[in-house]
């Protein structure tokens, strides 16, 4: 059961950088919560999946379906720039690749939002932590300076006490916060790499067409494999000077005959 009482204790007797910490905590909650709601639930989405059905409307020849399935969601980043991609899918191959670059800097950023807040709450949390552990030091020693010999032991030692809460206080708020932060990073840094390989996937389809899946069909792959390899015909390297077996033969041939 949670001591609430201790808990209260705890934080009064760590004295004023305890509010500045707290201060750190509601808004490393606060921006945890939020981020992680957006990019868990909100911008995440079956890449795969999305994938293949713009890939069987693209096929079909119908591209309003495929702009209707990025509407569907438009606060994914990988729709947005699907979208963009396929509003200009009857313009040069250049210009396509323009537009889904534009949309890509306008839709990454908002995947990145707010998540170097986490890294610096963390960090101002622990500093204020030493730094509230110090002045608690710096004042105990005051105090101590100016009692008798028999009560400086005990009053050091719950000076010292009572200025570790602030340090105790800061790291409880910071850990949390870089954890959040290491996970949020990581997972950001794998929709960007997914994003890129799909709208890669996306472009070679519009640019290709057909030839498309000619290229990532298995089995074309397997057929290629066990075709066997065709002899080369050896030819006259007209360049280079080199002959081959046959025109070697006949050159002596020709040689002998001029000697007759």
């Amino acid at each position: 059961m949670v001591d609430l009482d201790g808990m209260i204790k705890f934080f009064f007797d760590g004295g004023f950088y305890m509010y500045p910490i707290a201060v750190m905590l509601v808004f490393g909650t606060i921006v945890s919560v939020e981020r992680m709601y957006m990019i868990l639930f909100v911008y995440s989405t079956n890449y795969s999946k999305f994938m293949q059905k713009i890939q069987e409307y693209i096929v079909d020849n119908n591209i309003e379906k495929a702009l209707n399935l990025c509407n569907s969601n438009k606060q994914s980043a990988i729709h947005q720039v699907f979208k963009a991609a396929l509003l200009n899918a009857d313009r040069p191959f250049e210009e396509i690749q323009a537009h889904v670059e534009s949309a890509g800097l306008s839709v990454i950023p908002k995947l990145q939002q707010r998540i170097p807040f986490l890294f610096t709450i963390a960090n101002v949390a622990t500093l204020l932590g030493l730094l509230g552990t110090i002045a608690g030091l710096i004042a105990t020693f005051q105090v101590v300076g100016t009692v008798e010999a028999s009560e400086k032991q005990k009053l050091l030692s719950v000076g010292i006490s009572t200025a570790m809460n602030t340090t105790a206080f800061g790291l409880i708020v910071a850990i949390p916060c870089m954890l959040v932060y290491g996970f949020l990073y990581n997972r950001i840094n794998t929709m960007i790499d997914e994003i890129d390989h799909y709208t890669s996937r996306l472009l070679l389809l519009l640019r290709t067409g057909s030839a498309y899946f000619d290229r990532f069909s298995s089995d074309n792959l397997i057929s290629t494999k066990q075709q066997p390899m065709k002899k080369e015909n050896k030819t006259i390297d007209i360049s280079s000077g080199h002959t081959t077996a046959e025109d070697k033969e006949h050159k002596e041939h020709k040689e002998d005959k001029n000697v007759a």
